[in-house]
């Protein structure tokens, strides 16, 4: 049966399109959505392998862990051949999100959603971890990052970022403290980048516009989009040590 036979079949057959249907329903979106996060955070440590990019794993809203247990097997698969130590930094208050902005007011994103035991999420990341070094910076952003830089923890280059704090404060508050420590080569990793009914002034990419703004020596591309509204950037310039 050549491709036409197919495609005609295919075309009309009710019962095959109402089954493939069917199974896409009934996978939960939000299955779909992690699935499509954890494989964008294994494409960020493959296309950095393959620049030979050194530099650390950073992650602003930790949560569960998943994304970050995830982070550390993508770099096992997926080496520089420079060998390079890396160090995986997690930073979450593991309490939600405390005193929220009135611009940064969102009916999912609550204290009761994303509020778990910090201590047992840490103690699971550390020993699916083994010899990898993990630190982590647990409290609210306003009080861990504001005013401080990643480099003041002994971070100096970064690989690989990933950015899930849903707010534009939090997310603005990350940016700035991972500014020092962006290398060109550097992906970022945007989680729900486009909430907010897709507002460019509002929630992280509110927070990543206003900071290319305000650091136009910085130069980024889209890298890709992956699952429901989020998306990747490389960082392809950096200012020069004397601008």
């Amino acid at each position: 049966m050549n491709m036409h036979n197919i495609f005609s079949l295919v075309k009309r057959s009710f019962i095959f399109q109402d089954a493939v249907s069917w199974f896409i329903m009934s996978v939960p979106t939000v299955l779909e959505h992690n699935y499509a996060k954890y494989h964008a955070i294994k494409k960020a440590f493959y296309l950095t392998a393959l620049e030979n990019l050194e530099g650390d794993y950073c992650e602003f809203g930790v949560f569960t862990g998943g994304s970050f247990v995830c982070a550390m097997r993508a770099y096992d698969k997926n080496i520089s051949i420079s060998s390079a130590p890396i160090h995986f930094y997690g930073f979450d208050s593991f309490e939600g999100f405390g005193e929220v902005s009135l611009d940064d007011k969102h009916h999912f994103f609550t204290n009761n959603t994303f509020s778990v035991q910090g201590s047992k999420v840490m103690t699971h990341i550390k020993k699916k971890a083994g010899k990898k070094n993990v630190t982590f910076i647990p409290g609210f952003f306003e009080k861990t990052l504001k005013g401080t830089s990643c480099t003041v923890i002994g971070i100096k280059k970064i690989r690989v970022v990933f950015i899930d704090c849903d707010m534009k404060q939090p997310a603005q508050l990350a940016l700035q403290y991972i500014k020092n420590g962006l290398q060109q080569g550097t992906i970022i990793i945007f989680d729900d980048f486009f909430a907010y009914r897709g507002d460019k002034t509002k929630g992280i990419a509110g927070a990543f516009f206003e900071f290319c703004k305000n650091n136009k020596k910085f130069e980024f591309r889209q890298l890709f989009d992956y699952g429901c509204g989020s998306t990747a950037y490389i960082v392809s310039k950096v200012p020069a040590k004397n601008d």
